[in-house]
């Protein structure tokens, strides 16, 4: 048994099955997850849980080589772009061109999150040692 740090075997083991390349997004509650791409849902209520403790747990699982988000995020959430930008180093691209990469996710990680644009794609890297 884990004594910290993610708990949810559904995550850890989608984390564990990441290759090099592979991408996974966490989202807020309201991105449209297409068919086919498996969804791991850890909404239990809006706002629960919140989109940012949930990038911050799973980074610390997970070598992260690039990340993308909405550019729409700077206006309509701007603590959300601070996050993504500045300290997760995501680039900003058109929302309808995240919304068509999250087609090739390995998975998607639904949070509770009810502000908008709180999306994130990341791009497993490898952990040289």
């Amino acid at each position: 048994m884990r004594t910290g740090g993610l708990i949810h075997a559904g995550l850890m083991a989608a984390l564990v099955g990441l290759r090099h390349t592979d991408t996974f997004a966490v989202s807020d509650s309201g991105l449209p997850v297409p068919p086919g791409v498996p969804l791991i849902d850890l909404g239990i209520s809006y706002g629960m849980p919140r989109f940012a403790p949930v990038v911050e747990l799973i980074l610390e699982e997970v070598t992260v080589e690039a990340a993308w988000a909405s550019a729409d995020v700077v206006a309509a959430n701007p603590e959300a772009a601070d996050l993504l930008t500045n300290r997760w180093h995501a680039e900003l691209i058109a929302h309808d061109e995240f919304k068509r990469r999250i087609d090739q996710c390995r998975f998607v990680v639904r949070t509770g999150e009810a502000r908008p644009y709180a999306n994130v794609l990341f791009r497993a890297g490898v952990p040289w040692l």
